[in-house]
């Protein structure tokens, strides 16, 4: 399974910097969208857990086009916090495939993602998902995740999303507001592999908000305050840790 995980990583590095050097001039002619992300954090939080407890770099690319958006995102630790071994190293690189279809105000996104955790001894593991939202005032998300590789275990997270733009002085220059705040429920095998906890229960709840920042046509900077808090008693007593605060800086180029 590690030769098939490095094939995969081999594939998605060599295909999708390729299709983004040709679509980025195309995609106002025939609707690719292409963007880049590039995230700091003072912590790597991820469905409550605490992966990373200093500061990491968190690189994003997309590309999509009738509803299909290809992902590749990757955890870049920045100091020795897990091990010397680790800094300034990959830990985490996830590849998505996700086809998101809409009916009225109604979306329904359907995918797979398959992490892989280079320099470190986690298996790799694959989830399929899939999910309904709906665009109002407030959007609320709910997306179900079923572990099919290593973990046999089901996630659910229920959010609710807000964005709004705010005054601007040019149309250099944009401003923005956006929250959101979701709350994520276990099974029995998944809190077992991930907490230690061979029962179902509720596991996290996060906030954040971020103020969006254009600058220009293409880049987006928006600095973010997150927090996470584990949930049921158990779960808190399988960590050192309840919550976790951490803030955030992304620095966005679409096309």
């Amino acid at each position: 399974m590690r030769k098939l995980s490095k094939y995969v990583l081999v594939a998605f590095v060599a295909v999708l910097p390729w299709m983004a050097q040709g679509l980025s001039s195309a995609q106002a002619a025939d609707g690719w969208a292409v963007d880049f992300d590039l995230t700091y954090n003072s912590k790597y939080v991820w469905r409550g857990l605490r992966s990373v407890d200093d500061p990491v770099l968190q690189p994003s690319m997309n590309v999509a086009k009738y509803g299909l958006t290809l992902n590749i995102w990757g955890n870049y630790n920045l100091t020795d916090v897990n091990g010397d071994d680790q800094k300034r190293k990959f830990t985490e690189l996830d590849f998505t495939a996700d086809y998101t279809f809409t009916l009225g105000k109604f979306s329904f996104p359907v995918g797979v993602i398959h992490y892989i955790f280079p320099n470190t001894t986690a298996n790799p593991t694959t989830e399929i998902y899939a999910g309904v939202a709906y665009d109002w005032i407030v959007t609320p998300r709910l997306v179900i995740y079923k572990d099919v590789q290593d973990a046999h275990g089901i996630y659910g997270n229920l959010s609710l999303g807000f964005k709004r733009d705010l005054p601007s002085p040019s149309k250099e220059f944009s401003l923005g507001v956006k929250a959101g705040a979701g709350l994520g429920y276990g099974n029995a095998d998944y809190n077992k592999y991930y907490f230690g906890v061979d029962e179902a229960h509720f596991t996290d709840f996060s906030a954040t908000v971020g103020l969006p920042i254009g600058l220009g046509k293409y880049f987006t900077l928006t600095p973010a305050v997150t927090y996470s808090r584990l949930v049921d008693s158990a779960i808190k007593d399988s960590r050192t840790y309840s919550d976790s605060t951490f803030a955030g800086l992304s620095l966005s180029v679409s096309f």
